[in-house]
């Protein structure tokens, strides 16, 4: 009987152990995962996640909430973006070295950042989702990425833009990584941890 009573006890206090430190990841998370971007003019948001959905659905919710027509800049085709998520009043700029109407030369920065420049400055508000950083550092190295990133930080800034950006941490070594989140405010997702609290 004492046994027992000490077994039944044991377990509730597992069980209070695992539901404790539960919460506390989870409001963890939450707490890093930028919830409310809405309010921020002249931000840009680093998202480190593998998964890029929750990037798109930050950028869906800004330019929803902002009622602004926004700018996809990916690796992905515009038209399976089109097909996967809502994107609405948007504009699309797809990295790649294939001349179509919408493709840009991942290797020409001055150019991508002209054409952003040209998007934020003529709509206060704007908001500019970048998925394909890493690709942006194969084509052109992290050091010229990184020049790039920071003068468009300084644009999104100036104009009360917002910049979404996905990015693999993986993809990056320590130091770099250290370098792109003194220039940009950083979050971590963690999609799996994620899951069970959502």
């Amino acid at each position: 009987m004492v046994e027992m009573t000490f077994m039944s006890a044991g377990i509730i206090t597992v069980i209070v152990i695992v539901v404790v430190v539960g919460i506390w990841f989870f409001f963890q998370l939450k707490r890093r995962i930028p919830l409310k971007f809405s309010e921020d003019l002249g931000s840009s948001y680093v998202l480190k996640t593998k998964d890029a959905k929750k990037a798109y659905d930050t950028y869906i919710r800004l330019t929803g909430n902002r009622l602004q027509k926004g700018m996809v800049i990916s690796r992905v085709f515009p038209e399976r973006l089109s097909q996967k998520y809502p994107l609405d009043n948007t504009t699309f700029l797809w990295l790649s070295y294939e001349k179509t109407e919408n493709s840009i030369d991942p290797s020409d920065l001055d150019k991508l950042e002209f054409l952003i420049h040209e998007f934020v400055s003529s709509r206060k508000g704007a908001v500019i989702l970048l998925d394909g950083v890493e690709y942006l550092i194969l084509q052109n190295s992290f050091e010229n990425t990184l020049k790039f990133l920071q003068s468009l930080n300084d644009q999104i800034i100036l104009n009360g833009a917002a910049l979404v950006m996905p990015l693999d941490p993986a993809s990056l070594d320590t130091k770099e990584l250290s370098l792109l989140e003194r220039e940009l405010e950083t979050y971590q997702v963690d999609y799996r941890l994620m899951r069970f609290f959502e």
